[in-house]
């Protein structure tokens, strides 16, 4: 049985549940306008705002992670896996975030690649819902190989992953 909670490495990054004591430090990193800048919640650097967003993420079902410099120790963003559909195989992946100063340094592609060679133990296909204008998300999302697949609700885009087109392209993803 899949165990979608449990911590993670990836090179460089841990990937540990989130704590109520995370807040302050995953509001720090959230503060930035910028970090939101392309989101539909483009308002979640807003304390109310980013405080609702951090209650879902501690009742999610799956948990959250809370993402943090090896290096440094410092936090340094978000993630989660939720809406797991045992009948279709399937789970989703998103909510993520991520300080600026990790953006373009193959941050996203690291840890997105340690959080899918784990669920892929599990399910056949992992889909990301983003904003449609989400330019940055869903660049990286098709680095990782994954295909819109269609038009959500909400100004979403769906984009899936399969488990064999990231097997093909896993070795691409992370160099040595």
């Amino acid at each position: 049985m899949a165990d979608f909670t449990r911590q993670l490495q990836a090179e460089n990054f841990s990937l540990v549940q989130t704590k109520p004591a995370d807040f302050e430090s995953l509001f720090q990193v959230a503060s930035d306008p910028l970090v939101w800048e392309q989101h539909p919640a483009q308002n979640r650097w807003r304390r109310e705002v980013f405080a609702a967003f951090f209650a879902d993420g501690l009742s999610n079902d799956l948990g959250c992670y809370t993402i943090v410099d090896s290096e440094s120790q410092a936090v340094i963003g978000s993630t989660r896996f939720y809406a797991h559909d045992p009948l279709d195989a399937s789970v989703r992946l998103g909510y993520t975030f991520l300080a600026k100063k990790y953006w373009g340094t193959g941050a996203n592609q690291l840890i997105k690649t340690a959080l899918l060679d784990y669920c892929f133990q599990f399910v056949e296909s992992v889909y990301f819902d983003i904003g449609a204008s989400n330019w940055r998300s869903i660049k990286a999302t098709e680095k990782l190989g994954a295909v819109f697949w269609r038009q959500a609700e909400e100004g979403k885009s769906v984009y899936v992953l399969s488990r064999a087109a990231f097997l093909v392209r896993r070795p691409l993803l992370v160099t040595i």
